[in-house]
């Protein structure tokens, strides 16, 4: 009997100093520097993130076997897009590159709030040699923005020989969440693309902000739980100013016109375990979805890398996903399918 070869997946390695990488982020944080200067920062930036695919890859299947009997629980993982790796330099001066905590993250997704701390502890306390570093508890003190999930930052450790390489300061951070808290996060970033505002980092209309910060604590209430700062525990007056909000500016006109369906096409139809480019044109409100065996890895993220240099050229959001399903995929980043129906759904019912 003949057995076919499995192909394991190249995985990019650091090819930087940690002095060029620091050098890198100052550089694009510089409104100053040339053309020339940030095509030379930006190649270092993305092999710094294209490095952590691999810490990442192994903290993803960790989870994955933590949820494997479970229906309910939604599992993926990314790599952050490079313009919002250079955004996030630029509003925090003080943040080094190196020290930047989610190049690679994951999403755990569960039903209740219960589950988000239960599963954070499971994973905390299983054999891992990972180093936890910081944890934010955004459930029990929400952000002002209103949004909460439970992060976890882990420092990348591995004792296999061959991976030596990737201990070397590489932060892995891991977001649970409940559905509720992702149909939240997840309508706040559809707004952002659409409308071009970055809402999500403070920016934007400030009653559209407003909106979602309510909206939160709404969630936040069925949930049992804090409410964001700066709104009261007081379902009733949350919606009365809900309503005023939509009265003025009909947002939720404005939400109903996003849930549209986006148009999508998928390469090579697969509906399976592998990584996935998802390339939303926000103009068009076309999205493309190329899909890669897990074994090409290496492949991904270089025309990942490919697409994000040309961005600038042309209007379109791309991001580099791996997940078990395309149907898991949509679930966990619908933003990118410009899919709000869920949350339109549930602020209809608010508003009925």
């Amino acid at each position: 009997m003949s057995y076919m070869a499995i192909r394991q997946p190249r995985w990019k390695e650091v090819e930087y100093s940690s002095s060029k990488i620091i050098k890198a982020g100052k550089i694009v944080r510089k409104n100053e520097s040339t053309p020339e200067q940030i095509s030379v920062a930006t190649s270092v930036i993305d092999n710094w993130r294209a490095a952590h695919a691999y810490p990442l890859h192994v903290i993803y299947m960790h989870l994955r076997g933590m949820s494997k009997d479970r229906d309910d629980i939604i599992v993926a993982e990314r790599l952050k897009r490079l313009d919002s790796i250079i955004n996030k330099l630029k509003r925090q001066p003080t943040m080094s590159l190196w020290e930047m905590q989610d190049l690679g993250g994951c999403r755990f997704i569960v039903p209740t709030v219960a589950e988000v701390y239960s599963y954070a502890e499971q994973y905390k306390n299983s054999r891992i040699r990972h180093k936890l570093v910081n944890t934010y508890d955004y459930i029990a003190s929400p952000k002002t923005s209103g949004y909460r999930s439970l992060h976890l930052v882990f420092q990348f450790q591995s004792d296999t020989e061959s991976k030596q390489s990737y201990n070397q300061n590489m932060m892995i951070e891991i977001q649970f969440r409940t559905h509720l808290q992702h149909v939240w996060a997840t309508a706040v970033e559809t707004i952002g693309l659409f409308t071009k505002q970055a809402l999500k980092a403070g920016q934007g209309d400030e009653d559209i902000k407003r909106f979602f910060v309510l909206i939160s604590s709404l969630f936040a209430i069925r949930e049992n739980c804090q409410v964001v700062p700066g709104t009261l525990a007081d379902q009733t007056e949350l919606i009365s100013e809900v309503e005023q909000l939509n009265d003025r500016h009909h947002i939720l006109d404005m939400l109903r016109a996003i849930r549209v369906a986006v148009g999508h096409e998928v390469d090579r139809q697969h509906d399976k375990k592998g990584y996935y480019i998802l390339i939303l044109n926000y103009e068009t409100k076309r999205l493309r979805v190329r899909y890669f065996q897990a074994s090409e890895a290496e492949e991904a993220n270089a025309i990942y890398s490919q697409i994000e240099s040309q961005r600038s050229e042309t209007k379109i959001d791309a991001v580099l996903v791996r997940a078990t399903s395309f149907q898991t995929l949509r679930a966990a980043y619908p933003n990118y399918f410009l899919d709000i129906g869920e949350f339109v759904d549930i602020i209809k019912e608010y508003l009925s």
